[in-house]
């Protein structure tokens, strides 16, 4: 096998690539990637891609991403979280109504669709340059604010200055800039203190090994048993098995029609022995079912 996903439960104190650094040793001659960058003071979810995965990226990234994390009021930082050089201090939060009856309206305030000003210390593009390096020069560029969902978003403890919270929130949400922006609505200003991604997509923590693990079975020319292949990465995307003609068009880029009751939306596609040939989009054209390969792996 020389394509998959590995699932590394991200350390904090560390960069995402910095984890690929790491076991590039083990994994010579093959393309690697990985989906849904983890700042270095967070932890969780990192899954890796690789050789052939890598084209799959957009796919694999769909989904909701599901957090555990820590608020800290009275501080706010230029990277808005505890990393960033701290910008305003209030050692006194006692002017401020920080109930947890408080702290749940204003959490509902920023539930569903939201928009967020992506942080200058990020890696979005300013004329093709990312903002953190305008940010690191000490210049601030204007933003256009981008359209989030937050799905769900619940109190899980108050120890004051600090906020427990447990998130679930479309790709694209930017965990920092909501700390950030509760912070300033309950009045003190905050940070994001603490952060573990508990889901990514259809990946798990649960599923995930450490990069420690990962590492020493590196060594010992075992690191590919902890490997997924793609279609147990893809398990959760329907199937639909192709043979004969529909196979040989469908792997040379080319829409195939069946009769069968297919839902509309991603589908993988298999051959004859259930290997994955590539994903495509299904949609419905008259009583038929009209399948487009998107990506195709194998032909």
């Amino acid at each position: 096998m020389s394509s998959g996903v590995l699932l590394i439960d991200k350390p904090e104190g560390m960069f995402s690539f910095d984890v690929i650094r790491k076991l590039r040793p083990f994994l010579r001659g093959t393309k690697v990637g990985y989906l849904g960058i983890l700042d270095p003071m967070a932890r969780g979810v990192l899954p890796l891609l690789l050789g052939k995965a890598t084209r799959l990226a957009p796919f694999l990234e769909e989904g909701e991403k599901v957090y555990e994390g820590t608020i800290k009021l009275g501080v706010v930082t230029d990277t808005q979280d505890r990393d960033g050089k701290v910008l305003e201090e209030i050692s006194d939060l006692s002017q401020y109504d920080l109930s947890p009856k408080r702290i749940q309206e204003v959490f509902r305030e920023f539930t569903g669709r939201i928009r967020q000003v992506p942080p200058m210390f990020s890696a979005k593009k300013h004329r093709g340059r990312p903002l953190y390096v305008y940010a690191r020069k000490g210049k601030e560029v204007p933003r256009d604010p981008k359209e989030v969902e937050v799905y769900r978003l619940e109190l899980k403890g108050v120890e004051l200055p600090y906020i427990h919270f447990y998130l679930e929130c479309s790709k694209g949400t930017y965990v920092r800039t909501l700390a950030h922006d509760i912070g300033k609505r309950l009045g003190p200003g905050g940070h994001l203190y603490a952060l573990t991604r508990l889901k990514n997509g259809f990946f798990r923590l649960e599923d995930c090994i450490s990069l420690e693990e990962a590492v020493e079975l590196g060594r010992a020319g075992r690191l590919w048993e902890k490997v997924w292949d793609l279609n147990k990465a893809l398990a959760a995307v329907p199937a639909v098995e192709l043979v004969g003609q529909d196979l040989y068009r469908i792997s040379h880029g080319q829409a195939v029609f069946l009769r069968e009751g297919l839902k509309e939306g991603a589908v993988r596609i298999l051959d004859g022995q259930g290997q994955l040939v590539g994903l495509g989009v299904v949609s419905k054209v008259g009583n038929e079912c009209m399948v487009r390969p998107v990506r195709v792996l194998k032909v």
